[in-house]
């Protein structure tokens, strides 16, 4: 999967996480995008096909709403709800993982948002 990581998610560990899985990654630090407006990551990801992966939920729900009313295209948005518990938030490992799920159950990407918990693997107890 073509990944577009939004400043928040700009991390070297995580990269290395999805890369390992199989995924193409596009960091903002390599693409001099670091610190742009979120409408701007949300673009340069359409022009590069990506999908964007980002903890910032409020304001790229907002931007995928705005979109859809205009009719604008994306190539989906990922979300990571985090609590800042270190117990419920995942790891970049269980971030990388979560992608993959998503990307093998063969979901539509196009102009939908996903929430990437939902892609946790389940917990052994």
């Amino acid at each position: 999967m073509r990944l577009y990581l939004d400043d928040d998610m700009d991390a070297n560990a995580l990269i290395r996480f999805l890369q390992n899985e199989g995924h193409e990654v596009v960091s903002p630090r390599a693409v001099a995008m670091r610190g742009a407006e979120d409408e701007a990551h949300l673009g340069y990801a359409v022009a590069q096909g990506c999908a964007v992966v980002t903890a910032n939920v409020r304001d790229f729900l907002t931007l995928h709403q705005r979109w859809q009313e205009e009719g604008r295209q994306h190539a989906s948005i990922l979300a990571l709800y985090r609590e800042n518990n270190p117990q419920r938030d995942l790891t970049y490992a269980q971030i990388a993982r979560a992608i993959s799920r998503f990307a093998r159950a063969g979901l539509p990407l196009q102009n939908t948002f996903h929430n990437l918990n939902m892609w946790r693997e389940p917990s052994r107890r």
